[in-house]
């Protein structure tokens, strides 16, 4: 069984940039959603009401960010003009303290998405931290470091939905090859290279699934999400589809490493 893609996702709610190679730290991948946009009350704002979101191009570069988004200049920013001040945002039940990154900034995505908002950095000042493992920090994702889904899930889904989708879909961090579908689901830790990884949650899926992360449109009846709701619901009546996951330490995967399940 292999590590077969990595992914990260630099503002939350948009499309991933594939990586051969990255680092781990125990907040996720270096520059994992370590930006969020927030409306003008401080709540984040996602694609799930936002489907634009998805089509902002958001590339890390060595001192900052390359924004781009269809009909809009792109826009570069650099942590070190980012103004000192933070800001109160929320993430779900969480108050995050997080760096405002520029009047510059928060014009652009208020005329990209037509409305008051801001974007925030997750700073050196900010904190957060996951609900089943305290001590262990997590920045704006939703509530884990990083996701991991098997190629062998996504394939027994295709097998059951009417239109194959990508794994684009569901925004994994992590993609392993080489296991039946859904083998992931009965691991509690693995280790890739030297770094040991928690598996401590099955990942609930939303409307985000329906959306195309390409044209950000959604699909007329609501796959592969009606797919999933008819063999992935669980007890609580929560669509499950990957698992997320906590680092146990940091270090560097590559596409290719051996993962070894060790519970």
């Amino acid at each position: 069984m292999k590590l077969s893609a990595l992914h990260i996702y630099p503002i939350k709610s948009t499309a991933g940039i594939g990586l051969e190679r990255a680092f781990v730290e125990r907040a996720g991948l270096t520059f994992d959603r370590r930006f969020v946009v927030a409306d003008a009350t401080g709540g984040f704002m996602t694609a799930r009401r936002h489907p634009r979101l998805l089509q902002v191009r958001a590339t890390p570069t060595a001192d900052g960010l390359w924004l781009s988004a269809p009909e809009m200049p792109d826009l570069r920013l650099r942590y070190g003009q980012f103004p000192p001040q933070y800001r109160s945002i929320s993430v779900w039940r969480d108050h995050i303290d997080s760096q405002q990154c520029g009047d510059e900034a928060d014009r652009w995505f208020s005329d990209y998405l037509g409305q008051d908002c801001r974007l925030q950095f997750f700073g050196p000042r900010s904190q957060r931290e996951t609900d089943r493992l305290p001590h262990s920090p997590v920045a704006f994702a939703d509530g884990y470091p990083l996701l991991l889904i098997s190629e062998g899930s996504l394939e027994d889904l295709n097998r059951r939905c009417p239109e194959p989708v990508s794994m684009a879909r569901f925004r994994p961090n992590l993609v392993v090859s080489g296991t039946a579908p859904f083998a992931e689901d009965g691991w509690t830790r693995i280790r890739i290279g030297a770094l040991e990884l928690a598996l401590v949650k099955p990942c609930s899926r939303c409307v985000m699934t329906t959306l195309d992360p390409a044209s950000a449109e959604r699909h007329p009846r609501q796959e592969p999400l009606r797919t999933l709701s008819g063999y992935r619901r669980d007890a609580d009546g929560q669509v499950n589809f990957g698992q997320n996951l906590v680092p146990l330490g940091e270090g560097v995967l590559e596409v290719g490493m051996e993962v070894e399940i060790l519970e």
